[in-house]
């Protein structure tokens, strides 16, 4: 077992997110978390600073509390930020990342400066699955079309975190392991990117929603 925790929004102020986080194992009933987030940067002028709020993430992974510390929704400038400022490397960026949304700008970064991309909404909330491309790919390799698209994350070396409540997906979803798509497959899937049209959430650079 991997778990992970992300800081909520409200609680970006260095107090607020050591309460954030007391909070956070105690409804686990553990000591500690092998990962632990950011959610969103937020503009630096609302509810505290990113940089502070990381400093203060930095104190849960010096305590061994956080084995591993990172951020969600980080773009190239806030991930620059930290570099110049604070001394811990994030271990992961978890970004929206799928076929109509390669994020290689931030993707590329990672993986200059040693941080892992983890995908999030990894098939764009179930866009892609009836995208032609995907479906031609897919029943010449005799899998699904989630399946194609969850095996071209893991070649391109994404984490990947596909939700689903229902067993035979949750089966269907680690079936990716058994086959190999080949170089001109995942070509015609990255030239399905739309750029930022494709972004499916908010935009880091200005998502300030605070529950």
């Amino acid at each position: 077992m991997f778990i992970t925790s992300k800081l909520s929004n409200a609680f970006h102020l260095p107090d607020d997110a050591r309460a954030g986080f007391d909070a956070t194992l105690a409804a686990l009933d553990t000591d500690y978390v092998d990962l632990f987030l950011i959610h969103w940067p937020l503009p630096t002028s609302y509810d505290g600073d990113f940089v502070s709020t990381w400093k203060t993430l930095e104190e849960f992974y010096r305590a061994g509390r956080a084995r591993s510390i990172g951020v969600s929704n980080f773009q190239v400038p806030h991930l620059g930020r930290l570099a110049a400022e604070t001394d811990v490397v994030p271990a992961v960026n978890q970004i929206e990342v799928h076929p109509y949304f390669g994020n290689e700008e931030v993707r590329a970064y990672g993986q200059e400066h040693g941080i892992l991309t983890e995908a999030w909404s990894p098939i764009a909330q179930g866009a892609v699955l009836d995208d032609p491309t995907i479906t031609t790919i897919a029943e010449r390799v005799g899998k699904t079309t989630a399946q194609v698209t969850l095996r071209w994350h893991v070649q391109r070396g994404d984490i990947i975190f596909p939700k689903s409540t229902t067993p035979s997906r949750i089966k269907e979803n680690f079936d990716i392991f058994d086959f190999t798509l080949e170089d001109e497959d995942m070509a015609m899937i990255n030239a399905l990117d739309k750029g930022e049209e494709g972004r499916t959430g908010g935009h880091p650079d200005t998502l300030a929603y605070s529950p």
